[in-house]
């Protein structure tokens, strides 16, 4: 950069110095997408007093504070924060729902226990066996339990909405969990860790192994009901164990052909919702809600921290010496159409070839990886 001889000799930087080195800085950034350009950028910064930072820098740094103020002062301190973003408005006094009570067609008497038993199939204390938790409000087990499909129910909404709530709860209380009980895991594998946990198969699986998709409410539905009975034989023949070859459900056929198991997303949904339906009978106690999903998962907790289960297409783009190839994704005519797509990978010096088939190309790529996985480790 060439300053102003009088710039140099004085020591002081001119205005025309100035605006010189504030267009040299605005031509590094116009040429940041085709060059490489951080170090001269960076010493621009210093003399003009500017700092690039990406959004998403930003973003990291706002949810690590919002993490700071969860772990020092409790949720009541992270919402207080959080009303100071103005991420939530203050005037809504978030904070009071979080225990508020959630009145339902029973507290309201627009129908009755008997009547809620009825429409559970005379079920309830068989499904509160299984989870051990005794509903207050029977009507929120309805609720959880009752497909969009059930007319029968014309008491409650379906388990839309409090999938949506479970599916939350669950995400936050999982990821508490690991944090707390994982302090020298790096970030990453603590992202893979949840990813392992907090998942529709995951979810799906837990479902089949406590025979939960029994107590179901829905009408006939043919193509659900043969998904469900397609995945419970599944998981029954590998003894309702949940280990990464259940994380991504591939079956193979034979030694070149892998398929993706599509899960009925119905029996994760379930699960979630019935977390929510916890959530609210309890009057939003964590603790209690906590208390019974851990009964529940603590064996793939425990045993995913040990040994964290990770997606098969990135394990194969990591292995080293495989290098791997995906080709062209292609459509099956025969049945119901579905994706398929190779993948060349070398193992020993010699070239191998391995298919996945799948609903979609991701799934497709995932049954394919594990396959090549397979290949690779014989």
């Amino acid at each position: 950069m060439q300053l102003p001889l009088e710039d140099a000799l004085s020591g002081e930087l001119s205005t025309e110095g100035r605006e010189h080195m504030q267009q040299r800085f605005e031509d590094w950034e116009n040429r940041a997408e085709t060059e490489p350009f951080g170090k001269a950028q960076n010493s621009m910064q210093c003399y003009i007093r500017h700092q690039a930072v990406s959004d998403k820098s930003v973003a990291d740094c706002v949810e690590a504070l919002i993490g700071t103020y969860l772990l020092s002062g409790g949720i009541q301190s992270a919402v207080s924060f959080l009303e100071w973003m103005r991420i939530l408005p203050p005037q809504d006094n978030f904070i009071e729902y979080l225990n508020k009570k959630v009145s339902t067609v029973i507290t309201e008497g627009k129908t009755t226990v008997m009547e809620v038993d009825w429409l559970l199939n005379h079920c309830r204390n068989d499904i509160e066996r299984i989870i051990n938790y005794k509903f207050k409000d029977p009507a929120f087990l309805l609720e959880a339990l009752s497909h969009a499909s059930y007319i029968r129910n014309r008491c409650t909404r379906s388990y839309e909405r409090l999938e949506f709530l479970g599916d939350a709860i669950l995400d936050f209380l999982i990821t508490s969990h690991i944090f707390e009980n994982s302090p020298k895991m790096k970030p990453g594998d603590l992202t893979d860790l949840r990813s392992a946990l907090v998942n529709n198969v995951t979810f799906a699986s837990y479902v089949v192994k406590l025979g939960l998709h029994k107590f179901l409410c829905t009408q006939m539905n043919a193509a659900l009901e043969n998904a469900i009975k397609t995945f419970v034989e599944h998981q029954e023949e590998r003894g309702h164990e949940i280990v990464e070859d259940v994380l991504y459900l591939i079956d193979e056929e034979d030694c070149h052909i892998a398929q993706y198991i599509d899960v009925p997303k119905t029996l994760s949904d379930i699960f979630e919702s019935l977390a929510g339906a916890i959530y609210l009978d309890s009057g939003g106690d964590l603790k209690q809600v906590w208390s019974v999903l851990y009964r529940i998962m603590y064996k793939e907790i425990n045993a995913f921290t040990l040994c964290i289960p990770k997606q098969p297409v990135r394990v194969l783009m990591e292995t080293i010496h495989a290098c791997p190839s995906f080709g062209e994704v292609k459509e099956t005519s025969s049945g119901v159409p579905k994706m398929m797509i190779p993948v060349t990978f070398t193992k020993e010096g010699k070239q191998h070839t391995a298919f996945g088939v799948g609903t979609n190309k991701s799934q497709a790529k995932r049954a394919a990886s594990k396959l090549a996985l397979k290949i690779l480790n014989a």
